[in-house]
């Protein structure tokens, strides 16, 4: 039998989707639960912050920047998140879409034998309740200019509002906990600032802090934030030591044991946690070689569109209406509020051409 005395039963690394539904699940069962964030608690002044400064928002330690947005740039991808407790859900569009039957009927999919539509039905509907999802109640300007577009296109009949986790209520007013029977905290009506994509600031977004992270904190889960997950070391007797560092310094802070450890620092987060230990610390050696060759984006494309001036485009949530030009392309209108301003530093001229910044001759091909 194994006598060792762990720290934590489960000690989880990252506070977003992932890893606040397990903290509350396990909680539930009564481990004893402890999970790893290394960004801040995120509050009203943090975020109305973000809004005002870049310097506020971004995330990149080594600079000094303790902010909130992360983004991570590849070859051929760009990769967003959130830094803070409750992960990417600080700076989610709150837009919750279930998949399509075309989803289930891949034959991908059909080949592993599973009826993953009737397995993932309770799930969902779980999904849907803890994260308070409803019909987006409003349309403005910027939702008319959507349903032209897919009027123009000739499938008005696909255009409409999309589920949002957001807490429609009657706006900027504070109301007692309307999701979990007054388990939960108190909660304001949304303000429709357009604003969900670099911080909520009044609380009417579902963030995870909001639900599932709150009750598991509620059911005795700790949350360790400011703390970075690096060396995780099997130990001789089963479980694990996790020496958690400071993210810019690297300095180490403490290095809990625990009997299990869930990783859910996000697709890059724990792919490079990893690699790091596989390959650098060698604490992991098992860690398959195929480690990473399979990982998929949800394949969007960001295109900006300039609006006539001193139109306020910012009315409504940070994602409220959607259209299908085609059954393999699904097209919405994002809202950005002041705080994604160096947006525009991003943004040129769509050209056809293989080279991104050169435009092709007139005429050409």
């Amino acid at each position: 039998m194994n006598n060792t005395i762990f720290d934590h039963d489960y000690l989880i690394v990252g506070s977003g989707f992932g890893g606040s539904v397990s903290a509350l699940r396990l909680a539930e069962k009564g481990w004893n639960v402890a999970v790893v964030e290394q960004g801040r608690r995120i509050g009203r002044k943090e975020i109305e912050a973000g809004k005002r400064s870049v310097f506020k928002l971004m995330w990149m330690p080594p600079l000094r920047m303790r902010g909130y947005f992360v983004q991570h740039t590849f070859r051929h991808v760009a990769i967003v998140g959130g830094v803070g407790v409750g992960g990417g859900s600080i700076v989610w569009a709150a837009v919750m879409l279930e998949p399509k039957l075309s989803f289930y009927e891949d034959p991908r999919l059909k080949a592993l034998g599973l009826d993953l539509k009737s397995e993932l039905a309770p799930h969902l509907a779980t999904a849907r309740r803890m994260l308070g999802v409803t019909i987006n109640p409003r349309q403005t300007e910027q939702d008319r200019y959507l349903r032209q577009t897919a009027e123009r296109m000739g499938v008005a009949q696909t255009f409409g509002p999309v589920p949002n986790a957001v807490y429609f209520g009657e706006p900027g007013v504070t109301h007692p906990d309307p999701f979990f029977g007054g388990e939960g905290p108190a909660r304001q009506g949304c303000i429709f600032c357009g604003g969900c994509m670099t911080g909520c600031p009044n609380g009417a977004k579902n963030s995870l802090d909001l639900n599932y992270l709150y009750l598991a904190e509620k059911r005795g889960a700790k949350v360790l934030p400011e703390r970075k997950a690096d060396r995780i070391e099997p130990l001789s007797g089963g479980g694990y030591r996790v020496t958690l560092v400071d993210a810019a310094s690297g300095r180490d802070l403490q290095a809990p044991t625990a009997k299990n450890v869930v990783l859910s620092a996000g697709v890059v987060g724990t792919l490079e946690l990893l690699y790091r230990n596989r390959d650098d610390y060698r604490t992991l050696p098992q860690v398959s070689p195929t480690l990473g060759q399979l990982v998929r984006t949800n394949s969007e494309a960001i295109a900006a569109v300039l609006h006539p001036k001193n139109q306020d485009m910012t009315d409504g949530t940070g994602i409220s209406t959607d259209f299908h030009p085609d059954k393999y392309t699904h097209a919405t209108q994002n809202r950005f509020d002041r705080g994604y301003r160096f947006m525009r530093f991003y943004m040129g001229p769509i050209v056809d051409d293989p080279v991104p910044w050169r435009v092709p001759p007139s005429g050409a091909a």
